[in-house]
């Protein structure tokens, strides 16, 4: 899978970062914009990479409306 954040923000009082990534997966491109709770905030590049790599991870794991895993 190969994406990049292309917009981040983090919210120190709900402790939540707020991302937008795009990327290719199998071919197809992706537009994802999500949220995702954080125990520490991503103050590094790699860490917000990371972050962001485990919750398209996670979304692309759950199967899709259709019954299909994607």
């Amino acid at each position: 899978m190969q994406f990049k954040v292309t917009s981040s923000y983090y919210d120190e009082a709900s402790k939540h970062l707020v991302y937008t990534a795009t990327g290719e997966r199998d071919g197809a491109r992706y537009t994802v914009s999500s949220r995702v709770k954080c125990l520490k905030p991503p103050t590094t590049p790699e860490r917000l990479h990371m972050v962001v790599l485990l919750a398209l991870m996670d979304q692309f794991k759950r199967p899709s409306p259709s019954g299909r895993r994607g």
